[in-house]
Formats: C-alpha cells, sequence, structure tokens
C-alpha cells in the first residue's frame, strides 16, 4: 500500500485504490480487517478523528461493532469538511480506543453534531 500523504487531496477512488475495501461505507474493509476511516467532520463527525459517530442504520452500526473487536489494527484516517466535498485529507494512523452506546454519550454526541436519535455508538480513536 503507498503511504497517503498529508495535505494531498484524495478522492474516495483514490483511497480504495491505495487501501483496497468497499467503496461506499466510512470505514472500508476487506474479509472483516478494517482497512481505512473517512470520516466528514461538519455535522457528521465534529470532533473526528479523536471520535468518530456511528449512524444507527444496521451497516453502519455493524461496523462500529467490526472496529470495536480489533484494538490493534492500525489504519490510515481520511477526514473531509463537507458532505458535499470530493476530497479527503490523510489525518494520520489510528487505532481502535473504546466505543460506548451509553444514553449520556450518544445524547452529548448528538448535541455536537445535531444527529438526533440518528446515532448506534460514539467510537473513540487513538493515534497509532
Amino acid at each position: 500500500m503507498p503511504n497517503p500523504v498529508p495535505n494531498v487531496p484524495y478522492t474516495r477512488a483514490d483511497i480504495q485504490h491505495m487501501v483496497g475495501g468497499e467503496m461506499q461505507t466510512y470505514l472500508p474493509q476487506r474479509d472483516g480487517i478494517i482497512l481505512a476511516g473517512c470520516f466528514t467532520i461538519d455535522k457528521m463527525n465534529p470532533s473526528a478523528p479523536a471520535e468518530v459517530q456511528a449512524g444507527n442504520l444496521p451497516k453502519v452500526a455493524a461496523k462500529a461493532i467490526l472496529l470495536s473487536q480489533q484494538p490493534n489494527t492500525r489504519f490510515p484516517v481520511f477526514l473531509k469538511q463537507k458532505r458535499s466535498n470530493r476530497y479527503y485529507y490523510f489525518k494520520g494512523y489510528f487505532k481502535f480506543g473504546s466505543i460506548s452506546n451509553s444514553h449520556a454519550v450518544i445524547v452529548d454526541a448528538e448535541v455536537r453534531s445535531g444527529r438526533h436519535g440518528e446515532l448506534s455508538y460514539v467510537i473513540q480513536l487513538q493515534r497509532a
């Protein structure tokens, strides 16, 4: 895998070519291993990359659980500012830290993102 470079714009196709896995997901994986994190900051993950808010669609929640089962998996994280932006920017390598679906944690995350009633988990990532 070529090493991603900070401050270089990457499309999802670029990221998929670099790491593999699925194109349309926030946590691309192959053979059950998370390969990257691709997160939107504005109104989705305002505290990314340290904290990621997983939506409540079944596939999205399942990815959060899959990540939580891989505490030693190191993966590149890419962020884009808005959903309408085409380009992501590499922010470093991270690994799973913790996951929570406690009511207090979810409510706090909802307040910060405005995604009321849409979250299943809040995931903490650590620099790897």
